[in-house]
Formats: C-alpha cells, structure tokens, sequence
C-alpha cells in the first residue's frame, strides 16, 4: 500500500490553496518579512507542479501570475534588507 504525500489528491491541493492564501493574508496585514515572501513563492511553486492543476489551464495560469508577482516582491524584499544592512555599517 503506497502512501500519499500531504498534498496530493484534490484534498491536498485545497490544503495547499488554504496554507497559501493563509501567508499572503500575513503578509497584507502587516509581516512584510522576505521570508515569509519567500515561503509563499514556494507554496506557488508546489501548487503550480500539482498533479490535479494540470487538467485547470485557468488555475495554473492564475498561480503562475501570483508567482511572478511574488517573486519580485521577495527579490525588493531582499535589496532592501541588503540596503539597510550596509547603511547600518557605515553608521
């Protein structure tokens, strides 16, 4: 009897949708942290590479703008860490 990963299947996929949802929902209310940017391009990731979104063309398309979206927020993210990383040395 094989076991099935925890986001497999179309309860797996609406966990994931949940998980996702849940971070952006973080995020918009005030965690702007890279890592949780970071985590959120993940989860687009995983849900992208679904099994069951493969027979949704909508949905992909609509995960794939969300990631594109996500990642230059966590690469701003990112140069602005940077940014105040190197302002704090010469202070």
């Amino acid at each position: 009897m094989q076991q099935q990963s925890p986001a497999s299947g179309q309860d797996g996929l609406a966990l994931l949708h949940a998980a996702t949802c849940l971070a952006m929902t973080d995020f918009i209310n005030g965690h702007h942290c890279p890592t949780l940017a970071h985590r959120i391009v993940q989860q687009l990731h995983l849900l992208i590479s679904h099994p069951e979104l493969a027979e949704t063309a909508s949905s992909r398309d609509t995960y794939l703008l969300l990631l594109d979206h996500w990642q230059k927020i966590t690469a701003q993210l990112l140069d602005q860490q940077k940014a105040r990383v190197r302002t704090a040395k010469f202070h």
